[in-house]
């Protein structure tokens, strides 16, 4: 270590993650935060696949009415669901699950929506006509085509999630049920007092599954991103 604040260390330890890592804490902490990201995570992809896919291929009356209620959301500042939230549910991770989804819905919908006018109608009436009912037309067919989209989704709300700080100081208190944002302010001690050795510890050991996710899945996401762009 250096006396300095801000001057490199003397020499190289790994005494800080291994204190951070025998709290047990960090542990909890990333365990909780995965839980709320798979579960929201799961109900996006379930929920805006679904909705895209009648709004884009089920023409009946009001569905542009209802696909323009989805595209409003997107002028929805997070920050209004607070306080209604704040007295219903407290430590539950309902309270950090279901504005994630609904605020995930808009952009994800329009991104299925416009995947799906690029799926061939003729495709899906071969389905039907082969005896496919539509549940069984959109799971075994026209979804396993939607795979750099779900991944685009999931990609980025998964790294948003798992960095949510908002709904998690708001509605978590119990130390049993803090996610790893949250967790971070456990090495700020007394008068602003911070273990920045622990602390930057702590956060290089947080951000691990991010960037795994984002360079994994990287190929996939550019794909996503670009598709519809260009016709041809």
């Amino acid at each position: 270590l250096s006396a300095a604040p801000f001057a490199f260390p003397k020499s190289i330890t790994l005494e800080n993650f291994s204190k951070v890592l025998s709290d047990g804490k960090i542990g909890m902490y990333m365990w909780n935060s995965l839980k709320v990201t798979v579960i929201s995570l799961i109900l996006i992809v379930v929920l805006s696949s679904t909705a895209g896919y009648a709004l884009s291929k089920f023409k009946v009356r009001g569905t542009k009415t209802i696909y323009s209620f989805f595209t409003f959301g997107i002028m929805v500042p997070v920050q209004i669901t607070l306080i209604p939230l704040f007295k219903e549910r407290i430590n539950c991770f309902c309270s950090l699950i279901l504005p994630q989804v609904g605020f995930a819905l808009p952009l994800s919908v329009m991104m299925f929506v416009s995947f799906y006018e690029f799926v061939p109608n003729e495709l899906i009436e071969a389905a039907v006509v082969d005896g496919c009912s539509p549940l069984r037309t959109f799971i075994q067919i026209v979804f396993p085509l939607a795979r750099n989209t779900v991944i685009t989704i999931a990609s980025m709300y998964s790294i948003l999630i798992w960095n949510d700080f908002i709904f998690a100081n708001t509605f978590i208190s119990d130390t049993s049920a803090k996610t790893v944002a949250m967790g971070l302010k456990d090495y700020v001690g007394a008068f602003g007092n911070v273990d920045w050795g622990s602390t930057f510890a702590a956060i290089a050991i947080s951000i691990l599954p991010p960037l795994v996710i984002y360079f994994a899945l990287n190929k996939w996401v550019t794909a996503g991103m670009t598709m519809g762009a260009t016709k041809g």
